[in-house]
């Protein structure tokens, strides 16, 4: 049985029991717990492989920020091109808070996950008043105000110089303290964020197998028909849609620490590679994007230090693992449909 998500919702006489009761998925429950232990496994091979600490580090977030597309894109149906804006929103956010007041990795946290979480939820109930293509433009034209608001608002972004010399965080716990700092203590730095991504991942996991989750897929299957069984499709979207932007803030906020900086060109022209990067990876599952986003930061790590044209050949690979690999790198760990998408490219090409 295929771990790859499916909805189907069927007709049920019990007006008291719509789509859900219909929604049968097949991966899901034990299923879907085992891409969990598959993440954490994931990253202690990314530990032990990797040898550049930011690097790691940086795989980590890029992967969160992955999945959190990926709930849009893969479980909702919603393509977003704009999911660099609470990506960067929250870096400045993390990047003003402990620049101008506090020292607090919680703190930090919660700012840029909260407020990107309201931002979201604002640029949800416009965006979500059209669909499909018209939708995704709208979300690439908040993207592209807030680039602007943030090339513009100088005295507080610091326009194109950006935000520099950012105060590495602490981070307080019970036993003790940790300093969020990639260059002194990366060690540390990785253990924290891998302590993040798991407990943020836990929670996406608990949302998707939740009935709201199963409606939400039931609505990316069908939005007229679970429309029909009595769900308010657009509050389900919203919502999703603000979950997702609150894990973008977060993700941003923490890589504004592994960076000591936060400026525009790093941040809001990057919509289009964490799209690459969640469907090289595979829309079907969660874990699919941090695969993604792993596989891309290690191939752009290597070619660029022996290729000037590095670009030409990671979109080569893109383009193959796209015609050669339907269901992204989670489809081949899977065994879900990709033998018949590598059959038709040899065809193609003879």
């Amino acid at each position: 049985m295929s771990i790859e998500s499916t909805v189907q919702i069927e007709s049920t006489d019990d007006p008291l029991r719509p789509a859900a009761a219909g929604v049968r998925r097949r991966g899901h429950g034990a299923g879907t717990w085992r891409q969990f232990w598959l993440l954490l496994i994931a990253m202690a091979v990314i530990f032990y492989v990797v040898p550049d600490p930011s690097l790691k580090i940086a795989m980590l977030i890029y992967g969160l920020w992955a999945v959190s597309l990926n709930l849009l894109v893969g479980y909702g149906g919603l393509v977003s091109f704009g999911h660099a804006l609470p990506f960067g929103f929250g870096a400045y956010a993390a990047g003003l808070l402990l620049t101008e007041s506090t020292e607090s990795t919680w703190a930090a946290w919660a700012v840029a996950a909260v407020s990107m979480g309201l931002l979201s939820t604002f640029v949800g109930a416009v965006c979500l008043r059209r669909t499909e293509v018209y939708f995704s433009m709208l979300t690439l034209a908040f993207a592209q105000l807030g680039f602007f608001i943030a090339l513009q608002w100088r005295s507080v972004t610091g326009g194109d110089d950006g935000l520099s010399s950012i105060p590495s965080s602490t981070l307080a716990l019970p036993w003790g303290s940790i300093r969020m700092s990639s260059i002194g203590e990366p060690d540390s730095f990785f253990f924290v964020t891998a302590a993040v991504v798991a407990v943020v991942f836990a929670a996406l996991i608990l949302f998707t197998d939740s009935p709201m989750g199963r409606v939400l897929e039931a609505i990316r299957e069908s939005e007229e028909r679970a429309r029909g069984c009595g769900y308010n499709t657009r509050a389900i979207q919203l919502i999703t849609f603000a979950l997702s932007g609150t894990v973008a803030g977060l993700a941003g906020g923490m890589y504004a620490m592994l960076n000591n900086f936060v400026g525009l060109t790093p941040y809001f022209i990057l919509s289009g590679t964490v799209l690459i990067m969640t469907i090289l990876g595979g829309r079907g599952s969660l874990f699919g994007p941090f695969i993604g986003a792993a596989v891309y930061l290690g191939l752009e790590h290597e070619l660029s230090q022996r290729y000037s044209s590095w670009q030409l050949i990671v979109g080569a690979i893109f383009v193959v693992c796209v015609l050669a690999f339907p269901q992204g790198l989670w489809g081949i760990v899977a065994g879900s449909g990709d033998r018949r998408g590598l059959l038709d490219l040899v065809r193609f090409r003879r």
